[in-house]
């Protein structure tokens, strides 16, 4: 009897593919780089741009949408990835007009995950929205991009 019930509180972990304490900071860093990966690659088709340097802030605000405490890879999709203050991030585009700066927020759940990637550039003008929202799929035991949908600011 003991077996049973440890199988039945167990297997569903290895069914998911997710830990119980999900999400770890791993998991988040996984969904947090594809959900970059999904934003360049979305941009590119829709705009045809590439980007040398993408500048993301890392809010702090204590809300449930702040930045994980993660550390991403510096290249993903050919591109550079610099987590900057808010602070830091409108310093830059005074600085350089050109420079692109994201707000990204993101909610990982186990079934599902939402990303919202806000744009600025020419000097800290609100650009587009960008929203991806991934499903879990078990047999894969990784988020399968479900929908992108642009949301566009520009005058």
């Amino acid at each position: 009897m003991n077996r049973f019930i440890i199988l039945i509180f167990i297997l569903p972990l290895f069914v998911f593919g997710q830990s119980k304490d999900f999400p770890t900071k791993t998991d988040l860093t996984q969904s947090y780089t594809q959900a970059i990966s999904g934003f360049i690659k979305a941009v590119n088709n829709k705009h045809k741009t590439t980007f040398d340097t993408l500048f993301f802030g890392k809010h702090v605000y204590k809300q449930s949408d702040d930045f994980p405490d993660i550390v991403l890879p510096e290249t993903i999709e050919n591109t550079h990835i610099r987590l900057i203050t808010p602070e830091a991030g409108e310093k830059s585009q005074k600085e350089r007009s050109s420079r692109v700066y994201i707000n990204l927020v993101g909610w990982v759940e186990k079934e599902k995950a939402e990303f919202i990637f806000v744009v600025f550039t020419n000097g800290f003008e609100h650009q587009y929205n960008c929203t991806i929202n991934y499903r879990y799929d078990p047999k894969l035991k990784a988020y399968r991009q479900e929908k992108v949908k642009f949301e566009d600011f520009r005058k």
